[in-house]
Order: C-alpha cells, then structure tokens, then sequence
C-alpha cells in the first residue's frame, strides 16, 4: 500500500499541535519529529501512513502501519528511542478516515523490519464520527495495549492523557477506562476505586456516550437541515437522506450544536467531510485534498473521486438561509471554517 509523503504527514502533525509549538527535526523528517510544546514539554513522535491490511492471514477489518526507519535494511531489526527525558508517541495517520491513531510506543520498542502495527477499522470509523475512539486492550508481544483514533483537533488531548497514564502506570482495562473518562469535550470521570469495577465502569461509560451521541446528532440534524432546505450543500442531494455534519467537531471543546457549526451533507459528501478529503474554505468555496486523491489513486480505490470530488472543487456550497440574514452568526460560521482550513492543513 502506497505512503501519504512525509512532508504531508508532518504538515497535518504542525497543523494539530498547538500554536507556539517549536520543531527541532529537519523540515523532511517524519520518523521521528522533534518538538517542544508549550505546557507540555519535548516530544519525539515517530508518524506513519495507516493502510488498509492487504493480507489473506489477516482480518478483513483491519488497518496498519508498518514500521521501516530511515536506513533500516530488509532483515535488520529497528528500534524506538525511548531514551532521555523526551515522551515518545508512536502514531499513524489515515488518509482514509482523516484522524490520527495513537499505540504505546514501549510495546514496539523493537521490532523487524516492516513490522505491522494494527487497529481495527471500526476504531477508525468511530474516531471519524465522533472525534475520539478507545479500543478494548489487544494482547501484543509486550502486553495488553489499548490503541486510541482521534481527529487532529484532539492531538494534544491524546498527548496530555498518555502522559497522565504514563504516570499512573495505567495498563489494559484501566488504561482503556481512564482514556474513554477523558473523552474530549466531556466532563471529567473518576476511575473506580475497586479494579473489580473497571470491566463494569468501561461497559457503563461507553453505553451513555452512545445514547449521548445519540441525543446530540437528534437535536442537531434538523436545525441544519432547515437552514438548508433539506438539500446537502455540496451537491444538492434531498431525498431525505442528508445529515447535519458539525464544522467543529463533536469532540473539540470549542464545538457546539448551534446553527453557525453546522452544514448539511449527503452521506458521502459527510464521511468526506468528516475525513478532511475536502474542506469548505470561509469564503465557502470547495477545496479538495490533493494528497488523499493521490493516496487513493495509488491504492486502486480511486472508482467515484472525480464524481464525489473533483467535480466540486472550487465550486462554492449552498449557505445557510441564516448567512444573508444575520451577521453574528456569518461571522461565527466562517471563524469555524477557518479553522477547519487550518487543522485539515490542505496544501
């Protein structure tokens, strides 16, 4: 499977890390980035490519990154620096879902040549609807390790929240309870005392983060529908099929379920949306990301980009019966779409 390049995975890395953040890798590094963030400290993040598993001995659902670092041969065998008192993030990046996931770097610390690291497409999947996804603990050669998807904006989240469980020296279910208690954008969960009540705390936890959600997307859809005449704003689409798809996602604490965060999308041109293959730029004209059409070109999975994409670049969207009318609202809504722009970091 094709590599997105390296300089596009550390523009979407710079664009997801806070403002004031200073690099001390060379500009063409990717494996790994050195950085300083404000309040948080140096890191060494090591970023791959996640693909799609092309393997018969593998499941079917399952995404991967494969570990080759620069210089390693065919054979020799490679190895993380976990050295120093520098945190390090072992991460990928999907073009496909448009988030980031997130492993524990000491369970891969050596490993064989294009060693593959796993996750599950409904991690993927969930991380690009609702902004963060925690997977259940999946035994690897080091021990049980819980793998978690997010979107850009929820980066430094995932940094503060590894360090926080690095600290406690969190593993398996509790590691997996504590991450999904700071679920972004939510309130603060403390863990149970008992370990006994773990399984149960997690089983409770994620059953009212769905309904949640749930109750979110109901409140949601309609209002945005409206705004739109029920049609998606992308390509027209009505049929009773088009969704509210939030500009600031769910998970970011600056979002909200006001008329201004919101657009209303077709199915496809939503799951697009949400995967950053296009953004709406504030003056609302499409902008569609080069580098995933090159991704899927490479990947033979390019049947539908030139209907569902390329037709729309540049073209501007619907807007909202609100836009003409009120001022406060126009304003707000273009602020979100420049961010959007920003984190999608679209070159």
């Amino acid at each position: 499977m094709p590599e997105v390049p390296q300089s596009v995975l550390r523009a979407k890395l710079r664009a997801a890390l806070p403002e004031g953040t200073t690099f001390t890798s060379r500009a063409d590094e990717a494996r790994p980035v050195t950085a300083t963030i404000p309040g948080f400290g140096a890191v060494r993040i090591y970023l791959w490519t996640a693909t799609h598993v092309e393997s018969n001995d593998r499941p079917v659902d399952e995404f991967k990154i494969q570990l080759i670092l620069p210089g390693q041969v065919r054979g020799e065998r490679g190895e993380l620096d976990l050295s120093g008192r520098r945190m390090t993030f072992l991460l990928g990046y999907s073009p496909d879902f448009g988030v980031f996931i997130g492993w524990e770097a000491h369970l891969h610390a050596e490993f064989s040549y294009s060693a593959a690291v796993q996750v599950k497409e409904a991690t993927l999947d969930d991380a690009r609807r609702n902004g963060w996804a925690v997977s259940p603990p999946r035994t690897v050669q080091g021990g049980k390790e819980v793998r978690v998807a997010f979107t850009p904006g929820n980066l430094h989240n995932y940094l503060a929240v590894s360090k926080e469980a690095g600290r406690q020296t969190l593993t398996g279910s509790q590691r997996e309870a504590f991450f999904l208690s700071r679920t972004p954008n939510k309130p603060t969960i403390a863990l149970p005392e008992d370990p006994a009540a773990v399984n149960a705390f997690i089983k409770t936890l994620r059953n009212k983060l769905i309904v949640e959600r749930y109750e979110r997307d109901a409140r949601f859809g309609p209002l945005i529908k409206k705004q739109f005449n029920y049609a998606c704003a992308v390509c027209g689409t009505q049929l009773e099929i088009v969704e509210g798809a939030h500009i600031i996602p769910v998970s970011v604490e600056t979002s909200q379920d006001e008329l201004w965060n919101g657009i209303a999308m077709c199915p496809n041109h939503h799951k697009l949306f949400d995967a950053s293959a296009f953004i709406i730029m504030p003056d609302m004209a499409i902008k569609v990301d080069d580098a995933a059409i090159d991704f899927f070109e490479q990947s033979g999975r390019i049947g539908g980009a030139e209907s569902m994409l390329n037709a729309f670049d540049s073209t501007v969207v619907r807007k909202p019966f609100f836009f003409s009318r009120d001022a406060t609202l126009r304003k707000k809504m273009l602020k979100a779409l420049a961010w959007r722009e920003q984190i999608a970091a679209i070159h």
